[in-house]
């Protein structure tokens, strides 16, 4: 029977999630064709909308924090102006080249801490407790 992950197994893993999807949204007009438009709204959303992350308890730092709720507001101001954006118009609408350059600042911020084990927890990425 395989053990259920820590909680902070868990933060660890979301923390390298949204690394990931930080790589898509620094793409540029290239992340939104690579996902699509509903998946370069929702998959940031899915993993940043965590009560966790939302009172600074998560496995990000606090200014890896602060700089994926700008993103997030970027996101929001983005649907706002458009719900129903097309892949098309809101390529056009220059949305992702105003996202990308945070994007990039944040997975440069992210990558100075390294990324967590997947498999043991970790206070600091590559420092076991």
């Amino acid at each position: 029977m395989t053990e259920e992950p820590s909680e902070r197994l868990i933060e660890q893993r979301i923390r390298n999630r949204i690394y990931e999807i930080l790589e898509i949204l620094a793409d540029c007009d290239d992340g939104v064709d690579l996902v699509g438009i509903k998946g370069y709204f929702y998959l940031f959303e899915d993993f940043v909308h965590r009560p966790s992350i939302e009172a600074g308890t998560s496995a990000l730092s606090k200014d890896e924090r602060a700089i994926v709720l700008e993103i997030a507001e970027f996101l929001e101001a983005a649907s706002e102006t458009n719900p129903d954006f097309t892949k098309a118009e809101f390529i056009d609408s220059d949305w992702p080249g105003k996202i990308a350059p945070t994007a990039r600042e944040a997975r440069t911020l992210f990558l100075r801490r390294g990324l967590f084990s997947e498999k043991v927890e970790e206070l600091e990425p590559g420092q076991r407790p």
